[in-house]
């Protein structure tokens, strides 16, 4: 590519250190000649404590030779050094941050040029036009780089060695399988033994913040190669995934001693198709990308749909989001959520979807406060349909995060049976009227739940489990037994309970590569004892069927998983019982009075909350009961009626 690369424009520039959001004196920028060019920085060799040197090239992206993007955390704003353009007699100061400047000096040869590309000088961060141009071709500059350099930052308390060193030798061991038998027996048979002193280092890398950055899922989400820089240290990006990856199994030995790696693997190759017959599936959905990226952190909330444009994903079938979402920094964050909520609900309706996955956008609600407020109702209604800086209930704000998606695109559910969506916009988009059936009011509801809630530990004190108390105060029950008949159907409201708790244990099928209708209900009975044996032990409230149902899974080598798939699928949700008795894992901020439907085309029911003749949309919810079509028998039986509800 080098060979390729046009004759560029230059100019000369002395970098003194990283940048700022704004550049306040734009005449050191040479205006971009056209829409398909960009900046190269041609850093100039030099020791560690000379300034720093270099010149900008602009070239044209199609042919941009060979060059290393730098991916880093622009830290503080503070301006701490400068960066002179000169144009014949034109001299124009610009500015770096610290971290940027730290970055630049570590990456330096000291014989050769080196030819960067970095965002904070070879972007006009001050021109919003080109700012909303050049994001278009972030993928594609890491995508066609010949190597992504990323800093981590100075590594001031000597952390880096340690952290790295600790990587290299679990990736040797885990190559050898002699050894990785011998780690498996004592990280999960002899768990208890195990020290959490090594695994620090660990931590201590998991801490960086570059791993929360929300525009590395392009940086590093690609296929070209790239090396972690952390002070004088330094490892190979996919030696570390590889790692983290397979430490994944490990679910107990993570859980038990705290090991986090799933900020370190979620970015890996983000923007490179993935295994279709793997839960990573799921990343073909635009929605579910933006859910994913919801802990990231930006420092404008707009790149958080930003930067996923150029991914791979698709509202549906006909087009990728990148061709119908353009970066446009002049619209607010309210119109640029609003424009994705209305894209994919109008794609669910062009391509007629009918496989649950047409209403993820309102699965993605995930509220963190809905209480209405005192005033009047006219009044509130008024401002939800004419609040410009607003978001109506049903559009997802993806700055804040609360668990993962129920419906996700792999999810077997079917509450919708086979219906697709049916709705309409009005009053300037703000208002959405979509059609479903009502089924029920929510009568009782937990306090919300916790992470880690059903986290099997050790302590033997005498405190009220979390099962024993949705048990006892939710359910209504005492002794865990498999008498009780839920609703008119033939399952146990203890199985019930414990499947709507978990969303069905799906994740637990999905992780085993299952076929989740094909799986018999006594499968599901035997994870839920086994659970229950472990959280409770000999206790008597619970009938010796289940001990013996636990003991049977145990002499198979059944391994308990009812619990991670229940952390996961009751963090910050409740559990509720409506009027008629159906069990309802449903979103943190559901109350008494909400109703749950099912909605033409969502695969799980939603929850409701009525405003006068008008609905705020609370969030999706599994219903035990309705999660395969049952609600759509009900009407055709004429038990239940279709109805629109307008949601604002």
């Amino acid at each position: 590519m080098g060979d390729l690369a046009p004759s560029p424009t230059s100019s000369i520039i002395d970098v003194v250190g990283p940048s700022h959001a704004t550049h306040p004196e734009l005449k050191s920028y040479t205006a971009l000649p056209d829409s398909h060019s960009i900046r190269m920085l041609v850093l100039e060799p030099g020791s560690p404590i000379d300034p720093l040197r270099g010149r900008l090239e602009i070239v044209d992206i199609n042919s941009a030779g060979s060059y290393e993007p730098v991916s880093y955390v622009w830290g503080t704003s503070k301006l701490v050094d400068k960066i002179y353009t000169r144009h014949g007699s034109d001299d124009g100061p610009l500015r770096l941050t610290a971290s940027l400047k730290e970055a630049l000096v570590r990456f330096r040869l000291p014989d050769q040029e080196r030819r960067l590309w970095a965002d904070q000088i070879c972007i006009n961060q001050s021109d919003v036009a080109e700012r909303s141009q050049q994001v278009q071709f972030m993928k594609r500059i890491y995508e066609n780089a010949s190597h992504v350099l990323v800093w981590l930052g100075a590594d001031g308390t000597s952390l880096a060695k340690p952290a790295f060193e600790l990587i290299r030798d679990l990736n040797q061991l885990f190559q050898n399988e002699l050894q990785r038998g011998e780690f498996y027996t004592e990280h999960t048979n002899r768990l208890g033994e195990q020290s959490r002193d090594k695994w620090k280092a660990l931590d201590h890398l998991a801490d960086c913040p570059w791993f929360t950055r929300g525009w590395i899922v392009q940086e590093i989400g690609t296929r070209a190669s790239a090396t972690l820089f952390w002070g004088d240290e330094e490892i190979d990006w996919t030696v570390l995934h590889t790692v983290c990856e397979t430490l994944t199994a490990y679910h107990h030995l993570r859980t038990r001693l705290n090991i986090r790696t799933s900020e370190i693997k979620y970015v890996f190759r983000r923007f490179v198709e993935p295994d279709m017959t793997s839960h990573h599936a799921n990343r073909v959905n635009f929605i579910y990308e933006l859910q994913r990226a919801r802990g990231l952190k930006f420092t404008d909330h707009r790149d958080r749909v930003y930067a996923w444009l150029g991914h791979y994903s698709k509202p549906w079938t006909f087009k990728s989001f990148a061709e119908l979402l353009t970066a446009d920094y002049e619209k607010t964050l309210a119109e640029v959520y609003i424009d994705v909520a209305k894209l994919a609900l109008k794609a669910a309706l062009k391509e007629n979807i009918n496989d649950g996955s047409g209403l993820i956008v309102l699965a993605a609600v995930q509220h963190m406060h809905l209480r209405p407020s005192e005033i009047p109702m006219e009044a509130r209604l008024r401002d939800r349909l004419t609040d410009k800086d607003s978001l109506p209930s049903w559009v997802p704000d993806w700055r804040t995060y609360q668990s993962f998606i129920l419906s996700e695109p792999i999810n077997p559910h079917r509450a919708h049976g086979s219906t697709t969506p049916i709705l309409a916009f009005e009053h300037n988009d703000r208002l959405l009227r979509i059609s479903g059936i009502r089924i029920d009011e929510i009568e009782l509801c937990s306090r919300p739940l916790a992470i880690k809630e059903f986290h099997l530990t050790d302590s033997s004190e005498a405190t009220e489990s979390t099962i024993e108390y949705i048990w006892r105060h939710m359910c209504g029950k005492n002794e865990f037994n498999l008498t009780g008949q839920y609703l008119s159907s033939d399952e146990s409201c203890l199985f019930a309970c414990m499947q709507t708790l978990s969303n069905g244990c799906v994740q637990i099928a999905t992780r085993e590569k299952m076929q989740y209708h094909s799986i018999p209900k006594s499968y599901w009975l035997e994870q839920e004892a086994l659970y229950l044996a472990k959280a409770l032990g000999q206790s008597d409230k619970i009938a010796p069927e289940l001990h013996r149902m636990a003991e049977m899974a145990r002499s198979v080598h059944m391994d308990e998983q009812w619990s991670r798939s229940a952390n996961g699928a009751s963090k910050n949700r409740v559990f509720a019982k409506t009027q008629k008795g159906f069990y309802v894992l449903g979103p943190k901020v559901a109350e008494p009075g909400d109703i749950v439907c099912v909605l033409f085309g969502g695969k799980l029911p939603f929850c409701l909350r009525p405003l006068g003749d008008q609905y705020l949309l609370v969030g999706e919810c599994y219903v035990h009961g309705l999660m395969n079509g049952e609600a759509m028998d009900m009407m055709s039986r004429q038990e239940l009626i279709e109805e629109a509800f307008d949601i604002v």
